[in-house]
């Protein structure tokens, strides 16, 4: 059994996006898999339309009362064959301060996943976009993670802040995680952003996935029909995406990636590639779009109206009143 967090601490890198599409290709190619939502805002359980049961969530596995013990099996809902969900709802964002003063709060969901290696192939973690401990105990409970980045340097920076806590594990719990991350919300058609996933690929090399995913609407409208892009659309560019994704996770076997200690994707280098990239791109001029490479062409050209509205406000006060008394007459 393979599990796998999908991190990164910049919200709207496409973590939800690809945690439940990826667990959706992986079903479609023979794999059992478990969705686990460990994010308060709960958009993976959203995304799929599950229905939540206040008293079965996430909050109540990670709270843990001996008196009264939930398990993930207590909770796991169906959400077709061999693809099963563990919910999340507002209540597990009062989960880091309960876990603040409790001895081994970081093992908290690694416990929770023991006897479960008999049932899944994979266990996907949707993380929170924070830094925190349901962060920590999804790297902790994971063997790899991939982080989503949208070729933003925000998105970037959120890679940085993350492999502290991987950093940590590695040095403090001797937990080593295998990391990669994803090129999301490619848009191809512009030449701006093709010169910077050249870059991408070329700093992080096989520290990140072959696969890209392009920006495609799709995604964006299967949230409102709680549907993984295939179910919605088969032939969607989206789907198309993740199931290359898919392959490439799988092909990533474990005998063949999970080699020693000093043979793992440390998070040291993922850190570093990072930084390398971001100095690179402070040093780098900022390419110019070509016209006809734009996104979107507007018909008529763009004026600006903002030297006329600065000489109207610095006319008199006394003529401004004025004419605003003379309009109020007429009517």
């Amino acid at each position: 059994m393979r599990t796998i967090a999908i991190a990164n601490q910049k919200g709207g890198c496409g973590k939800t996006t690809t945690a439940i599409n990826l667990s959706a290709c992986l079903v479609s190619s023979g794999k059992r898999v478990l969705l686990i939502d460990l994010d308060p805002q709960s958009h993976a359980t959203m995304g799929l339309g599950v229905e939540v049961d206040p008293k079965k969530t996430m909050y109540h596995v990670m709270a843990w009362d001996e008196d009264a013990p939930i398990v993930l099996e207590d909770i796991m809902v169906a959400v077709k064959d061999n693809f099963h969900l563990a919910p999340s709802d507002i209540k597990l964002s009062a989960i880091e301060q309960e876990l603040a003063g409790r001895k081994g709060r970081e093992h908290t969901l690694m416990h929770a996943l023991q006897g479960l290696e008999r049932f899944y192939d994979f266990i996907i973690i949707d993380c929170p976009p924070s830094i925190g401990h349901l962060c920590f105990n999804a790297l902790r409970a994971a063997g790899e993670a991939i982080i989503p980045i949208d070729m933003s340097l925000f998105s970037l920076r959120g890679v940085a802040k993350l492999t502290d806590i991987m950093v940590l594990l590695e040095n403090h719990c001797e937990h080593h995680v295998q990391t990669r991350a994803l090129v999301t919300m490619f848009d191809y058609r512009t030449r701006y952003s093709r010169q910077v996933l050249e870059k991408v690929k070329e700093t992080f090399k096989d520290r990140v996935f072959e696969t890209v995913i392009r920006y495609n609407i799709r995604l964006r409208e299967t949230v409102d029909h709680g549907l993984p892009v295939g179910d919605y659309d088969k032939h969607a560019i989206g789907q198309k995406d993740y199931e290359n994704l898919a392959r490439e996770v799988i092909a990533a076997s474990e005998t063949g990636r999970a080699k020693t200690a000093c043979e793992r994707t440390h998070a040291q280098d993922i850190l570093k590639r990072a930084e390398d990239y971001l100095d690179a791109v402070h040093d780098s001029p900022i390419p110019i779009e070509p016209p006809d490479e734009m996104d979107e062409a507007f018909p008529f050209p763009v004026q600006s109206s903002y030297s006329a509205m600065i000489e109207a406000l610095a006319a008199s006060p006394a003529e401004g009143a004025s004419e605003s008394e003379d309009s109020y007459e007429e009517f």
